[in-house]
C-alpha cells in the first residue's frame, strides 16, 4: 500500500503551482541594481559575450546503484533551481535565463560516475577523494580548475529503522574562474514533492540527527541547499540581507537557515527565502550571468587605502578611499557584532562613481566589536576583498582597529619564558625566531642581493596586505602564543610568510631570479571550514595556481620565474568567505 500511496501523491503533484510573488524590493534597491547594471554594461561594452555552462555529475559508491528515479527527479529539480535564480533577477527588473546547466538535446545532462569505495567509507570530509575519482573517471570532460561543476552525491542509506542517513560532503567553493559544489541526493528529493505535507520521513545528516518532518519540508531544506551552495560557486558570501530588507515571512537564502526555506510558500512553511539585494548586486557581474569572458589571466590592480567612521544620530557613515588602475562598479559591506555567526552579516551596497572614494551608511550600533568585510566588485566579475574590525565604547567613539592589536603577544616576555623552559630542538628554533623578530635585520633588496638564494620572508617587498591581522615575516600571528609560530603538519618552520586570505605580497625581482619554491598550506589548528587557493603571478601572468587547499593538506611547489620583474604571491578564500583561511607560504625561496 505504501508504494500505491506514493504514486497517488506524485500523480497529483506533477506540476507546481504559479510562484507566489515575494514582497517587492524597495525603490532604492531597484534603482541601485539598475544603476549598477548600466555601469557594468558600459564598462563591458568592448567585451565579446561568452557562454558558460555548469556541468553536473551524479556520484555514487561502488556497492550502490544510483538512487531510485534519479534520472527523472534530478533534471526537473535542477530546472526548478534554475527558475529560482531567474525569478531572483526578475524581482529587480533584470532579465536572466537562470542557471546554464549543460544540456544535451535540450535536456539537462548529468554524468553518472561510480566511485572506487563502498558507501560507508565516504563521509562529510570526502571532498578531495571524490574530486580525484571524478576527474580520473570523467573521460576528460571535467576539469575542476576551469569548470563550474555541481556534484550530486547519491551517498544516502535507508536504514532498517526507516531513517535516511546522509554521509555526503556538503558545501561549495568558487570564484569567477571555476567552482565546485557538493550536494546530497535522496530518493525523496524531487521538486514535485514540495507540497507533500502528508508523507513523513526521518533523516540524519551533519547538521541534525533524526529529524522527522514532511517530505515537503525535507525538499525545502535540500533543494534550498542546492540553491544556497550554488551561490557559493559564484563567490557569494553568507549574507542575512539589509537591516529591513525582508519582512517576517521572508528570509535571505545566503543567511542563517536560509537554505532551509526554499519555496516554503508551497507547503505553508515558516518563511520563504530569496536572494538579498547584495547577492544580486554581486551575481549580476559574474561571468555565468553577465556573459563576460573567462578572466584566468586577469588580476585587479586595486587597493583599499583607508576606512573612516563618522557616527551620526541615526547611522554610521563609512568612507572608504582606494587606489588602482582598475575600477569597481560597486561595493558590498557585510557588518555584524563579533559574537554573532557570519551567517548573520547585515549587507549594504553602493555603486561607485568616478572618484577614489565611496560612502556607505550602516546601522547605528551599541558599544562592542564589529567585523566589517568589504567586497569591491568589478564589471568582469572579479572581487577584491578587505577586512577591518570596528570598535566602539560607551562614549560613542568609533575606531578602525587592526585585529592583531587587540591581543598581542609580548615577544620579550615570551622569549624569556622559552629560555627558562626545558631545551629541545623546537624550543631552540623558537628562541632564534623570537630573537630575529626582537632585533630584526634590514630586509634584503632582491635587485642588489649578491647571494644565489634568498627566502622572500627576509626580502624587501613593494606591497603587502593580509585579510586578517597584520603582515608578518617568519611567524604566523601575534594574537596568541599558541599560534605564534609557523607550523604545518606538526613541523616548525623558521622561514615563511603569514598570508591569511585574501593576501598579497609583491616583490621586485628585476629579472635576476630563476626559480621560486615553497610549501603551501593552512597553518595547524585551522578550522575545517577554512580553505585557500594559492597563486604565483609573474608580471601579471599566472605561473602557478593551486586547487582548494584545506586543513591537513599541503603542496610543494616549484615555479620558473626567469625574466620576471614583479613577483606576486596571492592567496584567496575559496568558499565564499575567508574564515579560518590560515594560509602560509613556508620556506618561500628564490634562487638564481
Amino acid at each position: 500500500m505504501k508504494h500505491i500511496f506514493l504514486s497517488f501523491i506524485t500523480f497529483f503533484l506533477f506540476t507546481l503551482p504559479q510562484t507566489v510573488l515575494p514582497s517587492t524590493p524597495s525603490k532604492q534597491d531597484i534603482e541601485l541594481i539598475s544603476k549598477a547594471n548600466k555601469r557594468i554594461k558600459a564598462l563591458n561594452k568592448s567585451s565579446i559575450p561568452t557562454k558558460h555552462s555548469i556541468k553536473v555529475v551524479y556520484f555514487h559508491a561502488s556497492d550502490q546503484a544510483p538512487l531510485k528515479g534519479w534520472q527523472e527527479r534530478l533534471p526537473r529539480t535542477l530546472a526548478d533551481v534554475s527558475t529560482y535564480y531567474k525569478e531572483a533577477f526578475s524581482r529587480f527588473g533584470l532579465k536572466s535565463k537562470g542557471l546554464p546547466f549543460e544540456k544535451v538535446k535540450g535536456e539537462i545532462f548529468i554524468q553518472s560516475i561510480q566511485g572506487d569505495s563502498v558507501s560507508n567509507l565516504y563521509n562529510i570530509s570526502s571532498f578531495d577523494s571524490i574530486l580525484r575519482e571524478i576527474e580520473r573517471k570523467a573521460n576528460g570532460r571535467i576539469h575542476f580548475s576551469t569548470d563550474y561543476v555541481l556534484i550530486i552525491n547519491g551517498l544516502c542509506d535507508y536504514g532498517k529503522d526507516s531513517i535516511y542517513y546522509f554521509h555526503s560532503p556538503y558545501g561549495a567553493i568558487g570564484s569567477t574562474k571555476s567552482g565546485v559544489c557538493f550536494v546530497a541526493d535522496c530518493e525523496q528529493l524531487d521538486t514535485r514533492l514540495l507540497k507533500d505535507t502528508v508523507q513523513k520521513m526521518t533523516f540524519t545528516e551533519m547538521a541534525v540527527k533524526d529529524k522527522t518532518c514532511s517530505v515537503a519540508e525535507f525538499n525545502s531544506w535540500y533543494i534550498g541547499g542546492i540553491a544556497h551552495e550554488m551561490g557559493h560557486i559564484f563567490g557569494l558570501p553568507h549574507d542575512f540581507g539589509g537591516q529591513f530588507e525582508f519582512p517576517e515571512s521572508e528570509t535571505s537564502l545566503m543567511g542563517e537557515f536560509g537554505s532551509r526555506h526554499f519555496r516554503d510558500y508551497l507547503w505553508k512553511g515558516e518563511k520563504t527565502s530569496y536572494f538579498s539585494t547584495a547577492s544580486i548586486f554581486q551575481l549580476m557581474s559574474h561571468p555565468v550571468f553577465a556573459g563576460s569572458p573567462n578572466i584566468n589571466d586577469q588580476l585587479m590592480d586595486f587597493d583599499l587605502t583607508s576606512v573612516k567612521i563618522n557616527p551620526t544620530d541615526s547611522s554610521l557613515s563609512v568612507e572608504c578611499s582606494f587606489e588602482g588602475s582598475d575600477r569597481p562598479y560597486g561595493v558590498v559591506a557585510l557588518f555584524r557584532p563579533i559574537q554573532l555567526s557570519e551567517y548573520r552579516n547585515c549587507s549594504y551596497s553602493a555603486v561607485l562613481n568616478e572618484t577614489n572614494s565611496v560612502k556607505l551608511k550602516l546601522s547605528k550600533v551599541p558599544a562592542g566589536n564589529y567585523p566589517l568585510r568589504f567586497l569591491f566588485l568589478f564589471p568582469n566579475g572579479s572581487v577584491s576583498e578587505f577586512n577591518r574590525l570596528i570598535t566602539t565604547d560607551s562614549t560613542g567613539i568609533f575606531k578602525v582597529v587592526e585585529v592583531a592589536t587587540l591581543s598581542q603577544v609580548d615577544k620579550a616576555a615570551f622569549l624569556a619564558k622559552l629560555i627558562k623552559s626545558q631545551t629541545s630542538p623546537d624550543v631552540d628554533t623558537k628562541i632564534d625566531i623570537l630573537k630575529g623578530l626582537l632585533f630584526p635585520p634590514t630586509p634584503f633588496d632582491l635587485k642588489t642581493f649578491e647571494g644565489n638564494q634568498l627566502y622572500l620572508s627576509d626580502a624587501q617587498w613593494e606591497k603587502a596586505n593580509v585579510g586578517w591581522g597584520k603582515v608578518a615575516r617568519n611567524y604566523f600571528s601575534n594574537d596568541m602564543e599558541a599560534t605564534f609560530f609557523l607550523e604545518l603538519h606538526g613541523k616548525l618552520y623558521k622561514k615563511g610568510l603569514y598570508a591569511h586570505s585574501t593576501s598579497t605580497y609583491i616583490f621586485n625581482t628585476d629579472q635576476k631570479w630563476k626559480t621560486f619554491t615553497a610549501t603551501i598550506g593552512l597553518r595547524d589548528y585551522a578550522h575545517t571550514e577554512g580553505s585557500a587557493r594559492f597563486t604565483v603571478i609573474g608580471d601579471g601572468k599566472i605561473l602557478y595556481q593551486s586547487g582548494a587547499i584545506r586543513v591537513n593538506m599541503s603542496e610543494d611547489i616549484h615555479v620558473d620565474i626567469s625574466g620576471v620583474k614583479k613577483l606576486k604571491l596571492l592567496t584567496e578564500g575559496t568558499e565564499g568567505h575567508n574564515h579560518n583561511s590560515w594560509a602560509i607560504w613556508v620556506n618561500p625561496l628564490v634562487e638564481k
